[in-house]
């Protein structure tokens, strides 16, 4: 019986709870929740970094005993910018595929990023910007091949990221067979308002990445963010007081306003999703405040529901 858990949806978390390797780290997880989200964040040039069959077998085995579900949070030292990257993308995700494949996991999730537009069409000028044709068809193949190698293409979940329009993906996902890993704690990041993608986003989302901010000290603001040149919104106003124009994410949910918790959990319990939240952060700590902010959340949810009653 997992440790941890809220009603009525599957709760997650990451592998690396704590600073350790692959197997103690999975292991720590799987103790404390539904689902684990396996992190295999880089293969490197050799495979060096590439998680051994050993660890798979390992980690395996700890799943069965835990009776929990894995999703894989496939690799992205490289972009879908030229083909040639867009290749090495590949390469590292046949094999980390491979690799996984006996967990048989329910989800893979994949950024699909291009480093040179992050910040650019948040700009003053963003319509002089974006994707090629070219890059737009050769990263459409390239989802293709990846999809391919899943039970089927809705295993693929493609990641919205900071620092580009939520709607940047949609050219490849909104009449596709792929899925969404809707990540809350992105959105959040830019200012943007979860309200305004959860009813059409939902129904492709498999998995939600929810994590809390905290301020950074300003001197370390890029000169890229501070340059965006965002609409002013109630929300965006209110967390950019709190945390300011560059916030870090991955951060426990206990500093957001519970208004915001409430926008997206009252909205998943009150359309019966049946997906998995992953709380994604990195600190043990911080999974625990995060999952005692979410039942927070619920009984405001109950006293919201029995006042309407």
């Amino acid at each position: 019986m997992p440790q941890y858990a809220i009603p009525h949806i599957r709760l997650g978390s990451t592998s690396f709870l704590e600073p350790v390797d692959y197997v103690p780290g999975f292991r720590h997880a799987a103790g404390l929740c539904e689902d684990v989200s396996l992190l295999v964040m880089t293969v490197g040039d050799h495979c060096q970094y590439l998680i051994s069959e050993e660890d798979v077998r390992e980690i395996a085995r700890i799943a069965d005993g835990e009776g929990i579900s894995v999703n894989i949070h496939l690799p992205y030292e490289h972009s879908f910018e030229t083909e040639d990257e867009a290749r090495r993308m590949l390469e590292d995700v046949t094999k980390v595929a491979e690799r996984t494949a006996p967990l048989s996991p329910h989800t893979f999730v994949l950024h699909v990023c291009f480093p040179s537009l992050d910040n650019v069409l948040l700009g003053p000028n963003p319509q002089k910007l974006g994707v090629t044709l070219e890059q737009r068809e050769l990263t459409a193949r390239a989802l293709d091949k990846i999809a391919a190698m899943f039970p089927g293409p809705e295993y693929l979940a493609v990641e919205n990221l900071e620092s580009l329009p939520p709607d940047f993906w949609d050219v490849w996902v909104q009449d596709s067979d792929f899925s969404r890993c809707m990540d809350v704690g992105h959105l959040w990041k830019d200012g943007w308002d979860p309200q305004d993608f959860l009813p059409s986003w939902l129904a492709k989302t498999r998995l939600i990445h929810l994590h809390g901010m905290e301020a950074r000290p300003k001197a370390t603001v890029s000169g890229e963010i501070l340059a965006r040149t965002l609409p002013e919104t109630p929300l965006r106003t209110q967390l950019r007081s709190l945390f300011g124009p560059a916030p870090r994410d991955h951060k426990s949910l206990h500093n957001m306003p519970p208004s915001c918790i409430d926008s997206v959990m009252h909205t998943l319990w009150d359309a019966g999703w049946q997906g998995v939240l992953n709380i994604e952060v990195f600190h043990t700590e911080d999974f625990v405040r995060s999952h005692e902010t979410i039942l927070r959340s619920y009984d405001r949810y109950l006293a919201r529901s029995n006042a309407h009653a």
